[in-house]
């Protein structure tokens, strides 16, 4: 019994663990945003971190996936209907800035400081 009390314990530890969108004020944002606008933002910042994401996203048990690349790594971010919780899951590792970046998008703030703030540099479509 003895030997299997550090096995309990790290099962214990891993399942209060929580998904990054699970938490405020990202959650939040989550909930008032639509499907496709969460989707813009999670493929936004992705290639603000340095990440190729895939132009073509695919379906997958009704939640909208999110495929991309960094050197030999892969990461699928799973959007999921807004009813549901986590709203999010898969994607980068908890404490990536791709979460913060995240939460800045879908709050209207942006998260990329570089970004001009008065909208010089953004295309229109007809260029």
């Amino acid at each position: 019994m003895r030997s299997q009390m550090p096995v309990f314990a790290m099962l214990l530890l891993v399942s209060c663990a929580s998904a990054p969108s699970a938490r405020s004020p990202l959650r939040e944002a989550l909930v008032n945003t639509g499907t496709s606008d969460v989707e813009s933002a999670v493929r936004s910042c992705l290639m603000q971190n340095g990440w190729k994401v895939d132009d073509v996203g695919s379906y997958a048990g009704g939640s909208n996936v999110v495929t991309a690349y960094k050197a030999k790594d892969q990461t699928d971010v799973y959007i999921h209907a807004p009813d549901q919780k986590p709203r999010i899951t898969g994607g980068p590792d908890d404490g990536n800035p791709f979460w913060k970046c995240l939460g800045g998008e879908l709050a209207g703030g942006g998260a990329s400081k570089d970004k001009p703030k008065d909208g010089a540099g953004d295309k229109t479509p007809s260029e």
